[in-house]
């Protein structure tokens, strides 16, 4: 016991005589990310692209800062990749505060295009830069044969597909079955 008594004391002999030092912070500074939102409003041919851009952050008052918008031409997926360094064929920026801004463009001619916002915050010093992308097409019927796209519905919903599910669930009922009877028989057993 006189040994525990002695460790004691020398622990706080120890912290009298060696001052500690309070925890402070480093200086530095976390900051938030942010997204940008690019959405493709009207792409119809013989009429002005409209496209509306905005931006968030998680943070009571969202960032505040200049968009650059960016259309260029895009091809297949294959060709995609050089579209974002291809010549873009329209190209603006807008200052963004708190609301969504419309930007609308020039007529395009039927084809596939690849929309892109990137933001660059007023306060670069609380929030980080960010950029989103999107694919459209002008002169494509939306849905199917008759161009209509069953107001956004997903086309063939419920079709072959639903065989599949129906035998993947009464494969999975199959193993959950033989799995219980199995076990059953385990403990009659023993």
């Amino acid at each position: 016991m006189l040994k525990k008594m002695a460790a004691l004391c020398a622990l706080a002999v120890a912290f009298a005589v060696v001052p500690s030092t309070p925890a402070t912070a480093d200086g530095y500074t976390v900051k938030i990310p942010t997204a940008t939102h690019i959405k493709v409003v009207v792409a119809e041919p013989g009429k002005p692209i409209v496209l509306e851009v905005s931006a968030s952050a998680n943070y009571p008052t969202p960032p505040a800062g200049n968009i650059a918008v960016t259309v260029s031409a895009s091809g297949s997926a294959a060709r995609g990749a050089r579209a974002l360094v291809a010549k873009p064929v329209f190209s603006t920026t807008v200052h963004f505060v708190d609301k969504p801004v419309r930007v609308t463009g020039p007529r395009l001619p039927k084809g596939s295009y690849l929309a892109r916002a990137a933001l660059t915050p007023d306060d670069a010093a609380l929030f980080l830069p960010s950029s989103d992308s999107t694919r459209f097409r002008i002169g494509a019927a939306a849905g199917g044969d008759d161009g209509d796209d069953n107001g956004g519905a997903l086309p063939n919903t419920g079709g072959p597909d639903l065989l599949w599910l129906l035998l993947g669930a009464g494969l999975v009922a199959a193993g959950a079955g033989s799995i219980s009877l199995g076990r059953r028989r385990v403990a009659a057993a023993a």
